[in-house]
């Protein structure tokens, strides 16, 4: 029992340890990471049947490297601010939490959300939000 506790204080210790040594960018100080919290938070409400009571939660903000061929390849092909831009004059901070908000039928749905901020030459110009579950 001590040593199973031991074990997982380990674990803890490590994992803060390591999320440490990435931080992202605190929206505190850092003028564009307020600005995806702002934009991919008002992005997940807009998405909601009953954003009015919607509530967010476990807000991060980290910053990403542009998957061109995967996750972000919709929205460097499809999105008109980004179709065309030099891939190298692109930044994305990714912006992840959780939205709690009352369903049709009265329950409340608890759902994981990602949300991409691209910024072109330091200038948000697109997101891109996805649940865990479609809305």
């Amino acid at each position: 029992m001590v040593a199973a506790a031991l074990i997982a204080g380990g674990a803890a210790a490590a994992a803060l340890a390591t999320a440490t040594l990435r931080p992202g960018p605190s929206p505190d100080t850092d003028p564009a990471a307020q600005l995806a919290q702002q934009r991919c938070t008002s992005e997940v409400l807009t998405r909601l049947v009953n954003a009015g009571n919607a509530t967010i939660s476990d807000l991060r903000t980290q910053t990403a490297a542009l998957d061109a061929e995967g996750r972000d390849f919709s929205s460097l092909s499809a999105s008109e601010p980004l179709t065309g831009i030099d891939t190298g004059r692109i930044t994305v901070l990714n912006v992840s939490g959780t939205v709690n908000a009352p369903s049709e039928v009265g329950t409340t749905l608890r759902d994981r959300f990602d949300c991409r901020a691209y910024f072109v030459d330091g200038a948000l110009t697109h997101t891109l939000v996805v649940f865990d579950h479609g809305h």
